[in-house]
């Protein structure tokens, strides 16, 4: 068998993260096609990257990991570097007004701009271990292809260079601040073929590096396999809507919360929305919003069959396995329109509602409490419809056979 390798910034069933969740399920199926190594670090959250996790190697599903040890992040140093940064993003990536042309100007006058503040920004962001990088470099010539794993983070900036001619960038790309920070031009220029996750993230990335243009390409994302569970009763005793992932502001979940507490308030609805995840933000004590912390599969599933639907506040994703979790479920979903990608799976599939602003938030509320049973069953077949259509494991795993094969020379 081939040798392949998996680069990620953090691996293990613990993880919940979208791009390392990803990443294992990736690793899964193709380890019957190859021999995969995942390389990764020894964290298991990634606001610090603390070791967690024992330096070295160890199986997983029949899978080696190697994991090495990262720098602790500095966040205070994070921000600051960010807010450099931010204020050289490239005029075509923002709407130009008099007023704000002329504050981008003094701003690049006032913070100069140089590729070592990005190297330190990128490497304090992190996670740092040179380590991995290191080891990238002395085995390179052991394995055929490196898949990296997500565009913002050190180990995939600076193990690509190793390997360029080697390389698969599944980017996971979506529109937020860092990614138009001009370091990342490098990156953009490096692999030999790029995996995107939709048509939008493959939209988004040319057009702000048009480079990627000429790097050959394909979309792929992830497939999903039928989820069989007993149907279980909903023990909770009342309705609810569900949220399942990272509870952060950053996934659009503080707004949630603030819409759904005025929500209850303004129509006097007899529901609780129930968070399923890890908390990274404070939250207020409420009756109407119940957090449940980090679950077991099965017990997420539950969950999610006897909700009424699915919220998905987050602005920024490059697929969002949830939402296609759901459709592939059945449940409708309830997204936020500000994110491409979301809007794109719910006016493609037919199966759920976009809101941008609280008022079409409450009447899409309004409007999935009062399906009848037909018409959830109509949105049930139309989810699980798109899901199968577009997001099959043997499809999915041909188009890296494909990409592998071009990279090798074996067309």
């Amino acid at each position: 068998m081939e040798k392949l390798a998996i680069i990620v910034q953090r691996y293990g069933k613990e993880i919940n993260g979208g791009a390392e969740q990803h990443a294992r399920l990736l690793a899964e199926r193709l380890k019957s096609k190859y021999e995969v190594e995942v390389m990764t670090t020894c964290a298991l959250e990634y606001t610090n990257w603390d070791n967690y996790y024992p330096e070295g190697t160890e199986i997983i599903d029949d899978i080696k990991v190697r994991r090495f040890k990262s720098k602790k992040k500095d966040n205070k140093k994070s921000h600051k570097l960010s807010r450099h940064l931010a204020k050289h993003i490239e005029y075509n990536t923002r709407k130009i007004t008099p007023f704000n042309f002329l504050y981008l100007i003094i701003n690049r006058l006032i913070y100069n701009y140089s590729p070592s503040i990005f190297h330190d920004w990128l490497e304090n962001l992190g996670p740092l271990s040179l380590d991995l990088v290191d080891y990238i470099k002395e085995n390179k010539n052991n394995y055929k292809s490196f898949i990296f794993f997500t565009y913002l983070y050190h180990p995939t900036n600076e193990g690509i260079r190793e390997v360029a001619n080697k390389s698969i960038l599944i980017p996971t790309a979506h529109d937020e601040t860092p990614f138009y920070f001009k370091g990342f031009n490098d990156l953009f220029s490096q692999p030999k073929f790029i995996m995107y996750n939709t048509l939008s993230e493959k939209r988004l990335v040319e057009r702000i590096y048009p480079q990627t243009k000429k790097i050959n390409s394909d979309v792929a994302g992830l497939g999903f396999d039928k989820l069989i569970f007993p149907k279980n009763k909903n023990n909770l005793g009342f309705k609810y809507f569900i949220y399942i992932g990272r509870i952060e502001e950053n996934k659009g979940c503080r707004e949630l919360s603030g819409f759904f507490t005025k929500f209850i308030q303004d129509y006097d609805k007899q529901l609780k929305l129930v968070m399923v995840g890890e908390k990274f933000m404070e939250t207020k004590i409420s009756e109407d919003i119940i957090f449940t912390g980090f679950v077991s599969e099965e017990e997420k599933w539950n969950y999610l069959q006897n909700a009424e639907a699915l919220i998905i506040p987050s602005f920024y994703e490059s697929l969002s396995m949830v939402t296609l979790e759901a459709m592939s479920f059945g449940k409708p979903v309830l997204a936020n329109e500000k994110c491409e990608v979301l809007k794109d799976h719910i006016l493609a599939s037919e199966a759920g509602f976009l809101y941008s602003d609280y008022q079409g938030f409450a009447l899409q509320m309004q409007k999935i409490v009062e399906l009848s049973d037909l018409d959830k069953k109509k949105l049930a077949e139309k989810g699980k419809a798109y899901v199968d259509k577009n997001y099959q494991w043997n499809s999915i795993v041909n188009k890296f056979e494909k990409a592998i094969r071009y990279i090798t020379g074996n067309y």
